[in-house]
């Protein structure tokens, strides 16, 4: 073979251990996630100290509160502040760095949630939320009470320089409907929830367990899916395509030969 047949067969092997090995970590992506809601889907309805819950209920009233970022009349809020670097990487490639600043929470001690005629407990503070989109600006507004001490310190765990800020909230009100999943806490009083033993983390859905299920397992089929294609199917193809060159490259000379030797 040529040197630039062997440049192009390096590059393309280059390519398909790229995309094989993109493909594998797509595909194992998908397939937590529908061991996830294989788990989730499961019932768990005993409401006692030490038990797994995995449990629809209703956010219970309780006194109104403002969002620190937004305003918003809520229930509870989490607000999370970072401040970012945009940069381009050692391929050029654009790419953002992040530096947590803090997480402001605002609410009860406790959002109560009614499961029949029970309550349970989720401390404000074990509350992660799905958040609203970030919103970016260059300064953050007086009103959030980031002291100067902690945005030098998130400034400062940044390695490329300092772009500006993002902010990002989530809000929950009451009466809405909830799919729960943790494990209450051992103990007398009330019933308050820790993490799931296979999350590692305390889930409060908004919505029912059916929507949660299925949105998780349809985005685990669909990595799933397109970890094969990435792997199988992208990865070769270089490959193919030297194959196919050489095999008319190959096919053209045999013609040739036989063509010389008519002559």
């Amino acid at each position: 073979m040529s040197k630039t047949l062997y440049i192009v067969l390096g590059f393309a092997l280059v390519w398909l251990a790229a995309w094989v090995i993109a493909g594998y970590f797509m595909r194992e992506a998908g397939l937590e996630k529908l061991a996830l809601s294989e788990h989730l889907s499961s019932p768990a309805m005993l409401l006692e100290p030490g038990a797994d819950v995995r449990v629809e209920g209703t956010i219970v009233d309780a006194p109104a509160a403002a969002a620190a970022f937004s305003g918003e009349r809520c229930l509870a809020a989490v607000t999370y502040i970072s401040a970012f670097k945009d940069y381009r990487d050692s391929r050029n490639k654009p790419a953002t760095e992040s530096s947590h600043v803090a997480t402001l929470r605002v609410g009860p001690e406790n959002i109560e949630i009614a499961v029949g005629d029970k309550r349970i407990r989720l401390p404000l503070e074990r509350w992660a939320p799905k958040y609203d989109a970030p919103q970016y600006m260059p300064t953050l507004p007086p009103h959030l009470g980031v002291t100067e001490e902690q945005i030098a310190i998130a400034k400062g765990r940044l390695q490329h320089g300092f772009s500006g800020f993002s902010v990002s909230e989530g809000t929950i009100d009451a009466g809405t409907h909830v799919f729960v999943a943790g494990r209450l806490e051992n103990g007398d009083g009330p019933l308050r929830l820790g993490a799931d033993r296979v999350l590692d983390r305390i889930e409060l859905y908004q919505g029912t367990q059916e929507d949660f299920v299925e949105e998780l397992s349809g985005s685990g089929g669909g990595l799933s899916i397109a970890g094969w294609i990435l792997g199988a199917g992208l990865g070769p193809l270089p490959l193919a395509v030297i194959g196919l060159v050489l095999l008319v490259m190959r096919r053209r000379r045999s013609a040739a030969a036989l063509f010389g030797q008519a002559n």
